[in-house]
């Protein structure tokens, strides 16, 4: 079985924004509660604090003093403890920092509505006709998604697959919402909804060396060129930011405290620049999923690097380096590569690729980051710097040669072409030398 999220944007009234924007303010405000209240309790010398401790004493004050809260659905407030107990276990596993105050941001939230046999799907709006935790059907190109204490609420699209509901979260992304639904599917389900691979590909090995000219650099030759979306559009946000400085809102913590509002063209201006983000985000997420989707379904075997990325983003290339996301990338090659039987492996933070000849393993120390040609002071053999680590990259995989044989050329122009069709911008390596297809 698979566990699989997928993201819907919903179509609501103004009657159904309201609600929404109501109960991520609840979510919101049952969070810090729970927060503030673990820290009193502690003080005082109380133990073994648990969200299920926590819930119990919200829910026991919660209809003299917060009356409020039940204008929606109950899990609104109930799963804020949950996230309240993930966001203490991941501190207390050092995985995370110390759980911090939700502050109110516009345009920013989310909550859950239920799990399971509670949630419905339906044809219409009125639930007439009720999917359940069925995925597909003819009935048209939406489908509604029941809200408690709300009703039903038009979905752009329908939900694509078949299986059982595990949760619901209902989030707003700026002006827009979304529903993520939480599916387990089984691998059949899976593999009629997703690209399978061909037989040749199971026997495929790749090196993959990650860079800021060039994204990627696969062994097999090919350059995967970087989007640069926040160079992009650089120019537009600086402008957009510095016209809303210029406008009247609390421009200090003193300022907030005595009630300075910002005016209208703040609020209009700050609208256009969160479009204007989200879009650069958009762009981001397309081309990563894209990416990771092709490389999973096109090779058995990937080798990647163990980078410090927290290390990259102190020097002068952070902004290129966050923009490129390479943790991101890493998460999703893996997660996508065990849904699609791809092995991976995780090269040593400090293994020499660049450094080192893919023809007689001799180390060159004296390479800098201006060296885009690696040149072997031992055998001569002159290769591209990024294909030179990514082959270095491909030797760490187990019985690569035996067990996976390198792509055809008519393999190769087939990847290229998937590349080129989900406009993936791609170039061929050779040694030394760059051609753009």
């Amino acid at each position: 079985m698979l566990t699989l999220a997928h993201r819907i944007q919903l179509m609501p009234n103004n009657k159904q924004r309201t609600y929404f924007r109501k109960a991520i303010g609840c979510c919101r405000f049952a969070y810090n509660w729970g927060l503030a209240e673990w820290q009193r309790r502690s003080k005082q010398g109380e133990r073994g604090l648990t969200e299920r401790k926590l819930r119990n004493y919200f829910n026991a004050i919660r209809g003299e003093e917060f009356p409020w809260t039940y204008e929606v659905t109950k899990y609104a407030t109930a799963h804020a403890f949950d996230d309240l107990q993930r966001a203490f276990d991941n501190f207390f596993a050092h995985r995370a920092e110390y759980p911090a105050t939700h502050k109110k941001r516009d345009g920013v939230g989310s909550f859950y509505i239920g799990a399971g046999q509670e949630i419905k799907l339906s044809d219409t709006h009125k639930g007439l006709r009720h999917l359940k935790n069925t995925a597909h059907n003819i009935h048209g190109k939406h489908q509604y998604i029941h809200v408690p204490n709300l009703g039903y609420v038009k979905m752009a699209e329908r939900l694509r697959f078949a299986g059982k509901i595990l949760g619901v979260k209902i989030l707003q992304d700026g002006d827009k919402f979304f529903v993520s639904i939480q599916v387990q599917i089984t691998e059949e389900e899976y593999h009629r909804t997703h690209a399978l691979a061909s037989e040749k590909s199971k026997y495929r090995a790749v090196g993959i060396d990650f860079g800021l000219d060039e994204a990627m650099t696969l062994s097999d030759g090919i350059a995967i060129h970087n989007p640069r979306t926040i160079r992009k559009h650089q120019r537009k946000i600086t402008r957009l930011s510095r016209q809303l400085s210029k406008h009247h809102h609390a421009k200090t913590k003193q300022e907030r405290l005595q009630g300075v509002k910002r005016s209208g063209n703040y609020r209009k201006l700050s609208r256009i620049l969160g479009r204007e983000q989200r879009h650069i985000a958009a762009i981001r997420r397309d081309f990563m999923q894209k990416l990771t989707t092709l490389l999973v379904t096109h090779y058995r075997a990937i080798c990647i690097e163990a980078l410090n990325v927290k290390g990259m983003q102190r020097g002068k290339l952070a902004k290129s380096v966050s923009d490129m996301a390479f943790g991101e990338l890493r998460r999703q090659i893996e997660y996508k590569a065990a849904m699609n039987g791809c092995k991976v492996t995780i090269a040593d933070r400090f293994y020499p690729s660049s450094k080192t000849c893919s023809s007689c393993g001799e180390k060159k120390d004296d390479l800098t980051l201006r060296d885009r040609i690696f040149v072997c002071p031992k055998c001569g053999h002159v290769i591209n710097r990024d294909l030179n680590a990514a082959l270095n990259l491909l030797s760490l995989i187990p019985n690569v040669g035996t067990d996976y044989p390198k792509l055809t050329p008519v393999d190769l122009t087939a990847l290229q072409s998937r590349f080129v069709t989900n406009r993936i911008a791609t170039s061929k390596v050779e040694a030394g030398r760059q051609h753009k297809l």
